[in-house]
């Protein structure tokens, strides 16, 4: 059977330090690569910055050979639940062998790490050590030391996905693969040199220095971005007139029933809606408990109006394809084939008729996600209907 290496990524949007990722896993594996890639909504709490057709098109185009969506039910959760629903997707598509992981600290022996982790023992002083307060990170650091005697670093997202994705392939045959991430780091706001993060790119176009973009992502990632009529100021006011309207309409027993609060952080969000601006909200209501980018999933997560069990999925329902070349296509078969799971291409008028509760509720979310993108970007809704798969022939 055909054999892939498997990518989890958001490209958002895609760049040099991508693209670099991307050649060094095919160049080290010699197999073509799945990318699972969030759709609409990001991890880190924010509305994609370029719809997911189009990232998924840059990607297939920049050398990725097929394109498959982590469902938003996934990717507006935290690291672990991320990792393990995108972890299950490559391992439902049957053919995947190796899962390649950009990390700050490729040398850590996550694997040992994650074993640990997930022991009975660990297991349970974790969970105390979330109780007091602690971050997930500074959590997983000080469990390990005092169960192992051995001293952790878990301070950079990838470092920390890597965990993550390790704890999520136990039992798999898939094989983690760490690839140094070069130069910048995942927060940097700065753009030096050919390589910079996604998060210095963001800042770039969001202030207007878009001629410094062009020397840190490919040439037709730069064209997209200077042909895209978005506002970054009107997206971000509509954003969070939105989600103040929502604050304001619910109770704080409603909102802990939309999202995922716990241990009364619905009060918290509640109390938010008298802020003025979206970021004078997530300050005030992040702290040493509450990082920042969960506070705005759970944001992101009110927006779309659904139950709070939606977003307590444990496995994803589908494999929904963005993007493809001809290589891709044959992996296609194969998975078509293999899989455990059904593929979705264009969804049809009635996509979830005869489906159990699990497909139905997170191809919903997906829809819903892909609509507050389009009204954020001004864009009619329903582009999840009327756009089929990319294909590079």
């Amino acid at each position: 059977m055909q054999q892939a290496a498997g990518i989890i990524a958001e490209y958002n949007p895609f760049h040099n330090g991508h693209l670099y990722h991307l050649q060094q896993t095919k160049k080290i594996t010699g197999l073509p690569v799945i990318v699972i890639m969030s759709g609409s909504l990001m991890q880190r709490g924010e509305p994609a910055f370029l719809d997911k057709w189009l990232r998924a098109r840059l990607a297939v185009n920049n050398g990725a050979d097929l394109v498959i969506e982590l469902p938003a039910a996934f990717s507006l959760r935290s690291a672990q639940y991320f990792a393990a629903g995108a972890v299950s997707l490559l391992r439902a598509c049957s053919c995947v062998s190796v899962l390649s992981c950009g990390a700050e600290n490729p040398a850590c022996d996550f694997g040992s790490m994650a074993a640990a982790l997930t022991s009975p023992a660990c297991t349970a002083l974790l969970q105390e050590k979330l109780r007091q307060g602690l971050s997930y990170a500074a959590a997983s650091e000080q469990t390990l030391q005092q169960l192992t005697g051995q001293t952790y670093r878990l301070r950079t997202p990838n470092d920390i996905l890597a965990l993550e994705y390790c704890k999520a392939l136990q039992g798999s045959s898939i094989k983690p693969l760490f690839i140094q991430r070069l130069n910048a780091e995942y927060n940097d706001t700065e753009i030096k040199g050919s390589i910079a993060s996604a998060t210095a790119i963001r800042h770039a176009f969001n202030t207007g220095h878009l001629a410094d973009i062009a020397s840190v992502v490919p040439a037709d990632v730069n064209r997209q971005l200077l042909q895209t009529d978005c506002n970054p100021r009107q997206r971000q006011q509509t954003l969070w007139s939105l989600i103040s309207y929502r604050l304001r309409m619910l109770s704080a027993m409603q909102i802990a029933c939309s999202c995922q609060c716990s241990e009364g952080l619905e009060n918290v969000l509640k109390r938010a809606a008298s802020c003025s601006c979206l970021a004078e909200a997530v300050q005030q209501c992040c702290g040493k408990r509450y990082p920042a980018s969960r506070i705005r999933r759970l944001f992101l997560q009110l927006l779309l109006h659904r139950t709070s069990d939606c977003f307590a999925q444990q496995q994803p329902a589908y494999l929904r394809i963005l993007a493809f070349n001809e290589q891709g296509r044959s992996l296609l078969q194969t998975i078509k084939k293999e899989s455990t799971l059904p593929l979705l291409t264009n969804l049809g008028q009635n996509p979830a008729d005869g489906k159990n509760n699990s497909f139905r509720q997170q191809l919903d979310l997906d829809l819903a996600a892909a609509d507050l993108l389009a009204l954020l970007d001004n864009r009619p809704a329903g582009s999840d209907f009327l756009t089929s798969p990319y294909y590079k022939r």
